[in-house]
């Protein structure tokens, strides 16, 4: 092997070695610095003294001090180059400090790691800022539909509004491919490129579609999809399963559907309570270092469960319903939680699956087989109900000069969180992308809120009989 050579210090010593001054000012270390290494027993030598009982340092000690400096450079302990002082000190101990110095590199590169990350997450920030700044300057706001783009956690970078492609394949009644195609490339063109899907929607099919509509387009879009519950190749559909080798299965099979060789955000769909969220996130890690996986997330986590899978591995999103109709995150700690660890939010059905629109004003223009008529706030008394409250926030829209669906996004946004509404339509996509030009000051926000008080929406948002503050 190579012997490694430390970079020398670059100073004559003469045969009657250098004062602790000439040292001190060679190397830059303090004088006090010297005397607390020697005192300290971090010196090869007892440092050798002249007739006048001043310390006198050889080229030797110039070397192993040059040594020293390399070792607090990498942050290694006084402790541990004691022990290395004292192990140099013997006769026969060269393993000893090899086990010392081999663990003390294993600390330095995992920290190096941390830091890559941390610089990564830091880049992408400035980026994300850089291009705001810039295209402020260039035109005030946004031209043309181009899309700002926003940060989630562990420095994903994605379009300040999404799209939901759910409806354009499954759920919501008869869909058309050729608008669908359309609008996805359509949403591309104009910045929406934030694109959510999950193996669940179809199955499969919502993400063959994006591969298909998309796929020419890769490097554009930010693609977000989900492991579900478990779903056989055929289609049919079992419980959740979050167990490591269906997240694999799941995985490996999106990345086919897609035509992709990476997803950018991989989501548990939702958290299997039989399978520890620290064995589910660890499976969802090794997609991340096998490079089939960029980021990972969560869907409609609890607090607690965050917080044990950020401690596994970053976690980029948590992702749950969130709407002027729907805000269980803001009084179950879940947003507080992700905001003090830096995890991203993004809300799916932000538009309350179209009760805050203007498209749905009656039962009758749902489908027969669209799934929200199976839903609390879908029954005729509850949909009722809701419409009429709904006719408060028409009021405030007017006074914007916006829809409510703009309204309604606008205020999750405003929440720093990043709404994914579903469309199927290119008008419809449009409408919703000129949210994110749609300003609220602090009065703006308090009156939508008290608008819609939570005591008087009716119905529960999806059925589940959940309380606040656990997985659903």
């Amino acid at each position: 092997m190579d012997e490694i050579v430390l970079p020398p210090l670059d100073v004559e010593v003469p045969p009657e070695g250098l004062t602790i001054g000439e040292v001190a000012r060679a190397t830059g270390l303090a004088v006090s610095t010297l005397r607390f290494y020697e005192r300290r027993g971090l010196m090869l030598d007892p440092t050798p003294r002249d007739g006048g009982g001043r310390r006198r340092y050889d080229a030797s000690d110039l070397a192993w001090i040059g040594g020293l400096l390399m070792l607090r450079a990498t942050g290694m302990p006084v402790a541990e180059m004691r022990a290395l002082a004292e192990l140099s000190r013997r006769a026969g101990t060269e393993g000893d400090r090899l086990d010392i110095l081999e663990a003390h590199r294993e600390q330095v590169l995992a920290e190096l790691a941390r830091t890559q990350r941390h610089l990564a997450a830091l880049d992408t920030k400035i980026e994300a800022y850089r291009q705001v700044v810039a295209f402020s300057r260039a035109h005030g706001s946004r031209e043309g539909g181009l899309m700002r783009n926003t940060t989630l956690g562990d420095g994903l970078t994605v379009s300040a509004i999404g799209l939901g492609a759910m409806g354009m394949s499954a759920f919501y009644g008869p869909t058309d491919e050729t608008e669908a195609v359309a609008t996805l490339r359509h949403a591309v063109d104009i910045g929406v490129t934030f694109i959510d899907t999950a193996e669940a929607y179809g199955p499969f099919e919502n993400e063959k579609l994006i591969g298909r509509a998309l796929g020419s387009r890769r490097d554009e879009i930010t693609i977000a999809t989900k492991a579900s519950s478990e779903t056989d190749d055929d289609g049919t559909v079992h419980g959740r399963n979050g167990s490591p080798a269906y997240i694999r299965r799941a995985c490996e099979r999106s990345l086919r559907h897609l035509g992709m060789d990476e997803i950018d955000l991989y989501y548990l769909h939702r958290v299997d309570p039989q399978v520890p969220i620290e064995d589910s996130v660890g499976a969802l890690a090794d997609l991340v270092r096998e490079g089939k996986v960029r980021h990972i997330g969560l869907s409609e986590a609890s607090a607690p469960t965050l917080r044990r899978a950020h401690a596994v591995h970053p976690i980029a999103a948590v992702q749950s319903e969130f709407s002027l109709f729907s805000r269980d995150m803001l009084r179950n700690d879940e947003k507080a939680t992700a905001d003090e660890l830096g995890i991203g939010v993004v809300a799916f059905s932000p538009l309350g699956r179209g009760t805050l629109t203007d498209s749905i004003r009656s039962l009758d223009e749902l489908a027969p087989t669209d799934a929200r008529r199976r839903l609390p706030r879908f029954q005729p008394e509850a949909f009722a109900a809701n419409r009429r409250l709904l006719e408060r926030i028409e009021a405030i829209a007017r006074e914007k000069s916006a829809t409510v669906a703009q309204i309604a996004l606008a205020w999750v946004m405003s929440e720093g969180v990043v709404p994914i509404p579903g469309t199927r339509r290119r008008a419809r996509l449009d409408e919703n992308a000129a949210a994110a030009d749609l300003v609220l000051s602090a009065e703006d926000r308090m009156r939508l809120a008290e608008a819609l008080p939570e005591t008087e929406i009716a119905g529960s948002r999806d059925g589940i009989d959940a309380p606040d503050g656990v997985d659903r």
